[in-house]
């Protein structure tokens, strides 16, 4: 019988699992993916506070429920699954372990003690899936749950500082992890400095006109390539300063597996396209609208707080745009 493993993201916008061959040095079997995060809201406090108004009991039998449903999606035989990996922030992860959670919504020694909260310890730590209510795994099977660093630095930044190798950096080194919540770690001289803050829906494209989750079909990055020597292409040419640059949006999109495929390239003040690619886009994602925004200020089609096209807008594969107004979301 095959031993097989499980890697869950539980993220703030949505549930990301993936089935894993531990008998094939860690091959990756299948992905699966949640549009969405199972609590209404969009963002960590919207869920804490639904969780607090309808009992921690309540709020982690959402939560399991849907790691279930993503458990089952990846199409493995679950009998094989011998541990589950999870990772998320504080408060997804004490909402997944059915935890106390009040010390997480209010700040304040006195006003905790009032409450009778005492704060649990969010060590790392293994426990057997019979231990997690409700979850649809051999009851022996082992959970791993790595640490909270702090409340506001949970285990998916530490996650981060591990897998970019940036703690055995002997450089000052600074990574970051854009969500729905935006982690940074800052290493100086064997010291890691820390911070996050809610970095909006926008980053995970929910109030772009166009926008879309990291999910398959949607803009990842895209490239500016400025036409040699500006050569006419039937569009107009730069004549002054402040114009845009001629030439074309060459996008990034992700295919089933969650790879950055080529996508098509376009004329971004009129979505012609020039060359096609290998992907189908069907809207943009968070990583999309800052690459679209760094490349639109190389080409002057974005200049603060105007899009510098026609229409004011800029246009994007099969119909996709993105307007003033998502200029004004993102910022």
């Amino acid at each position: 019988m095959a031993k097989l493993g499980c890697a869950l993201d539980l993220g703030t916008s949505g549930f990301r699992g993936q089935a894993i061959d531990l008998d094939a040095g860690g091959k990756i079997l299948s992905t699966a993916i949640t549009t969405r995060h199972p609590l209404p809201g969009a963002n960590v406090i919207d869920h804490l506070h639904f969780a607090l108004e309808v009992g921690l009991e309540f709020a982690s039998e959402i939560v399991v429920n849907a790691a279930n449903q993503v458990i089952d999606h990846l199409q493995v035989d679950k009998d094989q699954i011998i541990k589950l990996a999870i990772c998320g922030n504080p408060i997804q992860l004490s909402l997944f372990q059915e935890i106390e959670i009040r010390d997480l919504a209010y700040a304040g020694k006195r006003k905790l003690e009032s409450l009778g909260v005492v704060p649990p310890k969010r060590d790392a730590q293994i426990v057997k899936a019979e231990q997690i209510r409700g979850l649809d795994l051999p009851p022996a099977a082992d959970i791993l749950i790595p640490p909270a660093v702090r409340h506001e630095i949970g285990a998916d930044a530490l996650a981060m500082m591990i897998q970019t190798g940036m703690l055995e950096s002997d450089k000052i080194v600074v990574v970051t992890d854009y969500g729905t919540n935006n982690e940074m770690a800052l290493l100086v001289n064997g010291t890691v400095y820390t911070g996050s803050t809610a970095a909006g829906p926008a980053l995970e494209g929910q109030h772009i006109e166009d926008g879309l989750l990291a999910l398959p079909g949607a803009i990842s990055d895209l490239d500016f390539e400025a036409t040699k020597n500006l050569v006419r292409t039937g569009f107009q040419r730069v004549t002054g300063a402040d114009q845009a640059i001629e030439g074309t949006f060459k996008t990034f999109v992700l295919d089933k597996e969650m790879r950055a495929r080529p996508g098509d390239t376009v004329h971004p003040s009129s979505g012609h396209r020039t060359a096609k690619g290998v992907a189908e886009a069907v809207g943009i994602t968070g990583t999309g609208v800052v690459a679209l925004i760094s490349q639109g200020f190389k080409s002057k089609h974005i200049r603060i707080p105007r899009i510098n096209t026609p229409d004011n807008m800029i246009h994007l594969p099969n119909g996709i745009k993105f307007t003033e107004k998502d200029l004004l979301e993102a910022g």
